[in-house]
């Protein structure tokens, strides 16, 4: 897998100066040699690597890039397969995916792979095996790959570990340890000096919110929602834009607001343009059942 973007490096920059493999082995090695390793059936020595990049007019380091850009294509294919899983919650799928990742040579020498791989075999363990301790376990350690303790903030990634930490917890009813996770990995997001993934914190900001409403903390579950709701804003998204709506309605709809029917009106929009008829059908019912509330 890592050497094939070096044979087919070869081979384009050979024929891109119009070479024959004859041309290109002349004063470095066989052409037999040069056609084995276009088909991957050899690997050049430093010294062979170094002659050929001279010929084709390259730096070495130019074909180190080719396979690192090789190794990071295939990372975020994986990385996408599994998310989408999660997303259908198709969690044989992924632990399919994660079980032969575990074989490859890029978990061995990647550590932020090996991190993603062990993060995802523990959520993997919680949903399959439903056993929470040895889930919490793993992804704990899959923290601890990456995680110093003498460090005193968290990485995104690091910190969407603790947010599947805190799903567990929720799953688990457990709803104040939930929220103190969740409530961590907050403070942490907002002291790292630049955010490249927004839909980690509102991903954050919309599980606090549900935590603090099952707990009946109605103003502080319409703070977070409210935060989310202008993070959404701000960066032009919709992502959880509709779940934070709905939450921001239920907190309001708790205090017999009226302004809670115009954000299940907003929650029901977000959800039909997104086509979550599930969703709109929830909100709605939970919008009719205000209504009459408020009419009783």
């Amino acid at each position: 897998m890592k050497w094939y973007k070096l044979s087919e490096a070869i081979k384009r920059l050979r024929k891109e100066l119009k070479m024959t493999q004859k041309q290109l082995a002349e004063g470095i090695c066989t052409q037999a040699q040069i056609s084995k390793l276009e088909n991957q059936e050899e690997l050049p020595s430093s010294i062979t690597l170094y002659q050929i990049a001279q010929k084709l007019e390259v730096d070495v380091e130019y074909f180190f890039r080719e396979i690192d850009n090789e190794r990071i294509d295939y990372i975020e294919e994986v990385q996408s397969l599994a998310r989408k899983y999660i997303r259908n919650k198709n969690y044989p799928l992924l632990k399919e995916l994660i079980d032969d990742e575990f074989k490859n040579d890029l978990f061995q020498s990647n550590k932020e792979y090996q991190q993603f791989l062990l993060w995802h075999k523990g959520i993997c363990i919680y949903y399959i095996e439903k056993n929470k301790s040895k889930s919490l376990e793993t992804l704990n350690e899959a923290i601890a790959l990456t995680h110093d303790q003498q460090r005193k903030f968290y990485t995104e990634r690091e910190i969407e570990i603790l947010n599947s930490i805190a799903i567990i917890y929720n799953e688990e009813k457990d709803f104040v340890q939930s929220l103190q996770l969740y409530e961590e990995a907050i403070y942490y997001i907002e002291k790292l000096p630049k955010l490249k993934d927004i839909t980690i914190y509102l991903r954050l900001l919309y599980g606090a919110a549900k935590q603090q409403l099952k707990l009946d903390n109605i103003q502080k579950s319409l703070s977070f929602s409210e935060k989310g709701i202008h993070l959404c804003r701000n960066n032009e998204s919709l992502y959880l834009l509709g779940e934070l709506y709905y939450e921001k309605a239920r907190c309001l709809a708790k205090r017999d607001d009226p302004e809670a029917e115009t954000f299940f009106q907003k929650s029901m929009q977000i959800f039909t343009v997104e086509d979550k008829l599930p969703y709109v059908k929830i909100v709605n019912e939970e919008y009719i059942q205000f209504k009459e509330a408020l009419i009783k």
